[in-house]
């Protein structure tokens, strides 16, 4: 089995041959190499001719692809702290597998970001792979910012004859 995304994969290491064979299948192998991407999965068998009286002898390779999970792309989200919870998952771009598990500064649940709770940062999101894929992943990275404070309420009562007061100090 091999990843879509891996390079050539030389066939004769998985059935332990020596090379002098020649390779059928579903697509023509050339060289030794089945090539993600190019050929098609399934069966290979390589022949030796053999030695008169010998027969011919034969093997079979039988190839599949995997292939590799998609985290989507890097996205980032800008909060107020008094927000309400937002999908990280909507933050990603591309078309991102479901599934996938969230990391970051603060535990997920789900897959919101609670501005109210959580700390500002880097949350990767991260899809499994098929052996022999790797795991992939793409990140979020969240701002979190603070309303202004303007303050409370506050009344004044000024004579006329009053000389300036300070707004702030009410």
């Amino acid at each position: 089995t091999v990843c879509t995304t891996d390079g050539p994969s030389p066939l004769l290491n998985a059935i332990g041959a020596a090379a002098g064979g020649s390779w059928t299948g579903p697509s023509t192998i050339t060289g030794d190499n089945f090539v993600p991407g190019t050929n098609v999965p399934g069966a290979y068998t390589y022949t030796v001719g053999g030695t008169p009286p010998c027969p011919a002898d034969a093997a079979t390779v039988t190839v599949a692809t995997n292939t590799p999970p998609e985290p989507g792309t890097d996205g980032a989200i800008t909060l107020c702290s008094t927000d309400a919870p937002a999908s990280l998952f909507a933050q990603l771009g591309g078309t991102p597998d479901a599934g996938g598990t969230w990391s970051g500064p603060s535990a997920v649940a789900g897959d919101l970001i609670d501005p109210a709770t959580m700390s500002a940062g880097l949350y990767t999101y991260t899809v499994a792979g098929s052996a022999p894929c790797p795991d992939q992943s793409a990140t979020v990275t969240v701002t979190i910012n603070t309303p202004p404070n303007a303050g409370t309420d506050g009344a004044i009562t000024l004579c006329t004859t009053d000389g300036p007061a300070s707004l702030f100090a009410q």
